[in-house]
């Protein structure tokens, strides 16, 4: 008779935990090996309180004009997160949408408005007044210079014979050359990054503008210029994401608290966790395996290095955890990097993990692979849905039998 003690991860509550016992026991009966699962539910007293007072409160709507108004920030604020992610997003969608329309251009003798338009966007980076705006947030004419062949190649391979109407078409690329711009400069720059904030983006949206011959930019009549025209991205994921957590932050901080609480609480405060791992595996009848997820296996390795359960614990079999990168950061509280796994560590330590979770990480090539075996998975489920899919993969099971059971 061999002993399960399940250890979860965090964020898991316990009717969450039920139901995953329930999950987890039914595979292992399947595999008929007279398995008896031992709960160890930490979540209630060893996880995060969810704060409440330090929450920002959602500012009152005063007005139907006031909720218009920031609905409005919003979709800005979406649209420029899909151009910080690829600075061509709204030259792309517009030679789309050029590619669909009806033809009617007539080429003539004289120069299309792409052609004067790469003319000024070479020319930006001995622009005086663009240089003296670009200065005051780091930005070098090397920047601009990258941004803007960056963008001259962009139109004249999506837009060469545009029709557009010219003052859309430099706004466009104004946006373009300073989205650019701000990644070839944090490129540069490494970890300290661009501190620009809105109104900055704005003034170097203006100042190019202005350098790009748009009429009224050098005036400051142009005050529009970091919104994205006639595109339908306010549709765009971004923008839901912002509009949702601006209404709905305590619901998503009562979400988003608990994982990431259960981790802050645990590297603080980590002693009575591990004393509840210990206690779920002296209840247990020996042999025990201890089957630990996420953070949970990160807490057994504390346990196991800090204290001596050689003759109880079979095997440690970590699930999507995190425990060999903690070590490497030096941020494992047991263990300091470069410090050998102790005598009295579990004479096995299983480790699956699925590429495609976040959270799961190589264990042998960091602790040696005569001390710990890595299996790979594939759930078959994208990022942070593949961190839990491992309770419901069979082969999983299949491997745990064959390892441990056989």
């Amino acid at each position: 008779m061999t002993s399960v003690v399940l250890v979860h991860g965090t964020g898991v509550r316990e009717a969450d935990y039920g139901v995953l016992c329930g999950k987890v026991s039914a595979h292992l009966e399947r595999l008929c090996r007279g398995l008896t699962l031992v709960h160890c539910f930490w979540g209630t007293e060893h996880g995060a309180r969810l704060p409440s007072a330090s929450l920002p409160g959602q500012p009152a709507v005063r007005s139907a004009a006031d909720a218009a108004v920031q609905d409005d920030e919003d979709a800005v604020l979406a649209s420029w997160a899909l151009l910080d992610a690829d600075p061509l997003t709204e030259l792309r969608m517009l030679a789309e949408r050029e590619r669909h329309s009806p033809a009617s251009y007539v080429p003539s003798q004289d120069e299309t408005a792409t052609e004067q338009l790469c003319q000024r966007l070479h020319a930006l980076p001995e622009d005086p007044a663009l240089a003296q705006v670009l200065v005051t947030h780091g930005i070098t004419p090397e920047d601009i210079d990258g941004a803007a062949d960056e963008v001259v190649r962009a139109l004249t391979t999506l837009l060469p014979d545009t029709e557009m109407d010219d003052s859309v078409l430099r706004q466009t690329v104004a946006r373009a050359v300073v989205a650019s711009v701000l990644i070839f400069a944090e490129e540069r720059q490494g970890s300290t990054g661009i501190s620009a904030d809105g109104e900055s983006v704005n003034n170097l949206v203006e100042a190019t503008l202005a350098a790009l011959g748009e009429p009224g930019a050098a005036l400051g009549v142009v005050s529009d210029g970091a919104r994205l025209l006639g595109l339908p991205l306010w549709r765009s994921a971004e923008w839901l994401t912002s509009w949702r957590v601006r209404r709905n932050r305590p619901k998503i901080s009562d979400s988003a608290a608990p994982p990431i609480g259960d981790i802050l609480r645990y590297q603080a405060r980590g002693e009575g966790l591990r004393s509840c791992i210990a206690a779920a595996v002296a209840s247990a009848e020996p042999p025990v395996v201890v089957l630990a997820h996420s953070l949970g296996g990160v807490a057994c390795v504390d346990l196991f290095n800090r204290e001596d359960h050689y003759d109880t614990v079979a095997a440690l079999v970590t699930v999507g955890s995190q425990a060999s990168y903690l070590y490497e950061m030096d941020a494992l509280s047991s263990l300091p990097f470069g410090k050998p796994l102790p005598e009295h560590f579990p004479r096995r330590w299983l480790n699956a993990y699925d590429p495609r979770d976040p959270l799961a990480y190589l264990a042998a090539p960091v602790f040696g692979g005569e001390k710990v075996t890595d299996r790979r998975f594939n759930t078959r489920r994208p990022l942070l849905r593949a961190h839990s899919a491992y309770w419901d993969h069979k082969p999983f099971y299949a491997w745990l039998d064959e390892e441990l059971f056989r």
